[in-house]
C-alpha cells in the first residue's frame, strides 16, 4: 500500500512538472492595417497581448529606412481582452515591432509612397504641373506621363523634376474627356520609396 501511494505521488509530481512546464509563454502580436501609405498619411498597428487583459503596458519600437536600430516611438495601454492599437505616420519605409514585459513581437514593414500631385495650369495649351513630395528631395528624377482609355494606359513623355521636385510640361490633349495620370516609377523612388502616382485628372477641351 505505501509502495503504491510512493508512486502515485510520483506520478502526480511528474504530471504537475509538464503542466508548469506547458504553461504559456508570455507573448504580443503586431498588425498594420494597410502595407503601405502614401506620404503624409497615417497607418494603424495593432495587436494583442497573451495576458488577454486591460491596462497593460505596449511599447513600440520603429526603425525608418537607413537608421541601424530600433527606437521607442511610445507607450499604449491594452484595452478589454488585451488588445492594443497606436496610429503611426511613417515618413519613409519603416519596421515595426512591440515590446511587453519580456515578449517582442514580429517586425512588419510599411512602405511609403511618394506623393504625387498633378495640377492643370491651362487646358487650351495643354499645360500642367507635378510635384513630388517626401522625406527627402527628388531632383533629376523622372515620372511618366500617362493617358488612360479603354484599351489601356499609354505613356506621353518623360518629366524630369527640377530642384523642388517639380516640373511643368505640356501634353497634347484630345477633343473630349482625357484622363491623365503622373507616375513616379520605383527606380526613381528608391531607396526608402516605392512607386508613387498621381489621381486621375479627366480633362475636358
Amino acid at each position: 500500500m505505501r509502495k503504491t501511494l510512493v508512486v502515485l505521488a510520483a506520478v502526480a509530481t511528474t504530471l504537475g512538472g509538464a503542466v508548469a512546464a506547458a504553461a504559456p509563454r508570455q507573448s504580443v502580436t503586431i498588425s498594420p492595417s494597410r502595407p503601405s501609405v502614401v506620404y503624409g498619411g497615417s497607418v494603424t498597428l495593432s495587436g494583442k497581448v497573451s495576458a488577454s487583459k486591460a491596462g497593460e503596458t505596449v511599447d513600440v519600437l520603429a526603425e525608418a529606412y537607413g537608421a541601424s536600430s530600433f527606437s521607442t516611438l511610445g507607450s499604449v495601454s491594452t484595452t478589454a481582452g488585451g488588445k492594443w492599437t497606436d496610429v503611426v505616420k511613417p515618413t519613409i519605409e519603416t519596421a515595426y515591432r512591440a515590446t511587453w514585459k519580456s515578449a517582442t513581437s514580429s517586425t512588419v514593414t510599411v512602405k511609403v509612397r511618394p506623393l504625387i500631385t498633378l495640377t492643370l495650369i491651362n487646358v487650351a495649351s495643354g499645360r500642367f504641373s507635378t510635384k513630388a513630395t517626401a522625406a527627402r528631395s527628388f531632383a533629376g528624377k523622372f515620372v511618366l506621363v500617362q493617358r488612360l482609355s479603354s484599351t489601356g494606359v499609354k505613356t506621353l513623355k518623360k518629366v524630369t523634376l527640377d530642384a523642388g521636385s517639380s516640373a511643368t510640361f505640356r501634353v497634347r490633349l484630345h477633343h473630349g474627356r482625357s484622363r491623365l495620370r503622373v507616375v513616379m516609377p520605383t527606380s526613381q523612388t528608391a531607396p526608402g520609396y516605392i512607386t508613387g502616382m498621381s489621381k486621375v485628372m479627366t480633362v475636358s477641351r
